[in-house]
């Protein structure tokens, strides 16, 4: 008996989670989940939310524990901050399994001994990879001036989530813009898909990867698409005295009906996102060549073979 409900158990236990803790004070412990979360030295009382939504001058980014939400699978987890840059952030897993509930992002020393994994990007101002951005003429820029901001947990069940960041009246082109992105991860899966619905067309949208030091991009046409991808080595944070570099590959692809033309700067290779009407989708992955204990690339050859394989298999 004792068997039958251990196997029970793993077939219903979850294979992708989504994680989303406001900042609180103690009186918040009243609240359902409420824990006392931990980010180096500070200690933060958090409380988990399924949805929030406020006014573009309020300080979103700063009143979350992990600055937004996330989602994760057993391969990567993703995070989007909520605030004008909207950027995806990319936590990579060394040992496959659910870690956010334990490490909200920040893995603590004795995870990390543990083989728990930890944020590999330091994406700073740039697209990160798959985050939807503005291509001025010149560069890439944030999602700004808005007048409201959200963020939400859409769906989750035992194999999908969907996470979704949202602008409403998005001032851009001469024009008001409401703008719903949606993220979706799969159960076994390290790529997701994402879903941009606009209340009118924005010529200039934009998405793609950052350009990494000391490696290669990738700007290819291929029959079905757009694949943009880059390969390269950076500190995951500005701390380099505890942290190692990272060798990291990042890549989107943008089917063919929404692919526009390639643009870049310096550190940002970028496709416009183009749609006869106001729906577009694309997709992302990524790889922590040196994090993953078995990554699906050691080289950007590697990886740019790799995934030229990855977009035959989203036909």
């Amino acid at each position: 008996m004792l068997l039958l409900y251990s196997m029970l158990l793993t077939a219903c236990s979850p294979r992708v989670a989504t994680s989303f803790w406001r900042i609180g004070t103690p009186a918040d412990s009243i609240r359902p989940g409420y824990a006392v979360l931990h980010e180096g030295q500070k200690v933060r009382h958090c409380y988990p939310i399924t949805k929030w939504e406020d006014a573009a001058d309020i300080d979103t980014y700063h009143q979350l524990h992990h600055h937004g939400v996330a989602v994760e699978s057993k391969k990567m987890a993703y995070r989007i901050y909520f605030d004008r840059k909207q950027t995806i952030d990319v936590y990579c897993k060394r040992t496959p399994r659910l870690e956010l509930m334990e490490s909200h992002w920040y893995p603590n020393d004795s995870l990390l001994a543990a083989g728990y994994g930890d944020d590999i990007l330091r994406v700073s101002g740039t697209v990160g990879v798959g985050s939807v951005k503005y291509w001025n003429g010149q560069k890439q820029v944030h999602i700004e001036p808005v007048n409201r901001r959200s963020q939400r947990i859409v769906n989750q069940n035992r194999n999908q989530a969907t996470v979704e960041v949202a602008v409403s009246d998005w001032l851009v082109e001469g024009k008001t813009v409401q703008m719903a992105v949606q993220y979706t991860l799969r159960a076994g899966h390290r790529d997701m898909r994402c879903d941009v619905q606009l209340s009118q067309p924005v010529e200039g949208l934009c998405t793609g990867v950052q350009i990494l030091p000391d490696g290669q991009y990738l700007a290819e046409e291929l029959p079905g698409g757009i694949l943009l991808a880059s390969w390269g080595t950076d500190w995951p944070v500005n701390d380099t005295v505890k942290y190692a570099k990272q060798t990291v590959g990042l890549a989107v692809f943008i089917p063919r009906e929404y692919a526009g033309s390639l643009v870049r700067d310096k550190r940002n290779n970028l496709c416009l996102l183009q749609s006869p009407n106001t729906n577009i989708h694309f997709y992302l992955t990524c790889c922590g060549a040196t994090k993953e204990n078995h990554p699906v690339a050691t080289s950007a050859e590697e990886w740019f073979r790799y995934l030229r394989r990855w977009v035959k298999k989203l036909h």
